[in-house]
């Protein structure tokens, strides 16, 4: 899947990302001090890469503060959480600690978040964003292909060892891929 990045610069010295392609699922405005991205319908395996590489380019970036809005997110999977949670951990490292606020979490998406443990490691907070007529469309690639194996097991690998409880909800999962990565 080729992605194709661009940059712009909006007045007040903010940096917009765009990833071109065909269905938006996530919408992102990054400023200096933190990411925000807005989840559209639903978040999952079949479109979450996109997101995923935004994470790395970003935190790659140095950037360290994210900010996820699921206001208009109508649900979740396990792939979607766990590269979250891959985020999570990854930005707290080091000395010059981050933050993941997840906003807007409600019912199902609420409850899974917490019954995962996510909520330890990131902020859950109920206030809204003011307005969206910042945010640009991060789009999948035009041939919307699904999130890769490798990327679905690293999801599920940081689920797994966030607590003992995902460790037996997802051991199973993660076994599965690991031989099917063998040759």
């Amino acid at each position: 899947m080729q992605s194709i990045f661009r940059t712009a610069k909006n007045p007040r010295c903010c940096s917009l990302l765009i990833l071109l392609g065909v269905d938006t699922h996530y919408k992102v405005h990054i400023t200096p001090e933190r990411a925000f991205v807005k989840v559209l319908n639903k978040a999952s395996y079949l479109n979450c890469d996109p997101l995923r590489k935004f994470f790395e380019e970003q935190t790659k970036n140095g950037q360290k503060n994210f900010v996820i809005d699921f206001h208009s997110c109508s649900s979740v999977d396990s792939t979607f959480l766990g590269i979250l949670v891959g985020v999570a951990l990854q930005i707290r490292q080091g000395e010059d600690q981050g933050s993941l606020v997840l906003l807007n979490l409600r019912g199902r998406n609420l409850e899974t978040v917490c019954n995962l443990g996510i909520h330890q490691i990131a902020n859950v907070c109920q206030d809204e964003l003011s307005s969206d007529r910042q945010l640009e469309d991060i789009r999948a690639g035009s041939r919307g292909d699904a999130t890769d194996a490798e990327t679905i097991y690293h999801a599920h690998k940081a689920l797994m060892n966030l607590n003992e409880k995902n460790m037996k909800v997802f051991s199973d999962v993660v076994s599965y891929l690991e031989q099917k990565k063998e040759p």
